[in-house]
């Protein structure tokens, strides 16, 4: 008799399990969102410096260093201009001072073509580093659309994986409504 109503309890019970209501996908997608989500909270990722930064950073020392290297060679041609004028002969009298004021307007002139020379050899490589970093920017931009690409189709598998599995396993309303409730990662796994 004690077997029988051992095997009527077992039966009883499995009814109750097989009626309990089982949890719809869309139910199962928010319990995978609180998971996620409590997740995170649990395991902070860490900050990652942002790569933009740094490719400014350090086309900001090359573009100085290169800024420098043309102020140096229009430092020269300018000392060059001021021994030249110092060079001219000290005039006395209105005539001289007018001969000595247009040569030296003629060195000006002489000399600033001489630092347009001085300076041009540098325009193409301030291009080349632009566009460097124009190109650095751009392959950080894209490898960050990427990776965040992935992982949000990594996120999606991952989140299509768990609904199967708890459909597959008929999971009940009542864990699922447990689980969206949980505060924190253990009570959100301590669910049944």
């Amino acid at each position: 008799m004690k077997k029988l109503a051992t095997v009527f309890v077992a039966i009883v019970a499995l009814a109750f399990a097989a009626c309990a209501k089982k949890a719809t996908p869309d139910e199962v997608k928010k319990a995978y969102a609180k998971l996620v989500e409590l997740q995170k909270a649990a395991n902070p990722a860490p900050v990652v410096e942002n790569p933009a930064v740094k490719i400014n950073g350090d086309f900001a020392q090359k573009m100085q260093a290169l800024q420098a290297a043309q102020n140096e060679a229009v430092k020269a041609v300018d000392a060059e201009l001021a021994a030249a004028k110092e060079a001219l002969p000290k005039a006395k009298g209105k005539k001289a001072e007018a001969a000595n004021a247009a040569a030296a307007a003629k060195l000006d002139e002489e000399f600033a073509a001489k630092k347009g020379q001085a300076g041009a050899p540098f325009a193409p490589q301030f291009a080349g580093l632009n566009k460097a970093k124009a190109d650095a920017l751009k392959a950080a931009a894209d490898a960050a659309a990427k990776a965040e690409a992935d992982a949000k189709a990594q996120a999606d598998k991952d989140q299509a994986a768990y609904t199967d599995k708890a459909v597959k396993d008929r999971t009940t309303k009542a864990k699922v409504d447990c689980q969206v409730k949980a505060a924190k990662l253990d009570e959100f796994n301590k669910c049944k």
